[in-house]
């Protein structure tokens, strides 16, 4: 959210409302983290060039690049 966030001031556009959920999936022996999954919901539906972007943002998030596990992204845009 906070690359997101800095995307979306650049562009000058407000993600206010938007929000994120993360969803683990564990596995044992050894015990670990096998998926991380985060919805992405912006409660707006912007152009299709910022939502592009947006996206692309969210995907180059440094934490995301370093984790060693699947972690997809999804996003919602629009009301729920």
């Amino acid at each position: 959210m906070s690359i997101m966030g800095i995307m979306a001031r650049s562009l000058d556009i407000d993600l206010t409302g938007a929000t994120a959920s993360i969803e683990k999936e564990m596995a044992n022996a050894p015990r670990r983290i096998v998926k991380i999954s985060v919805h992405v919901n912006v409660p707006r539906v912007f152009e299709d060039d910022h939502q592009r972007k947006l996206e692309t943002a969210a995907h180059a998030c440094p934490v995301h690049n370093i984790l060693n596990v699947d972690a997809p992204i999804s996003f919602s845009w629009g009301p729920s």
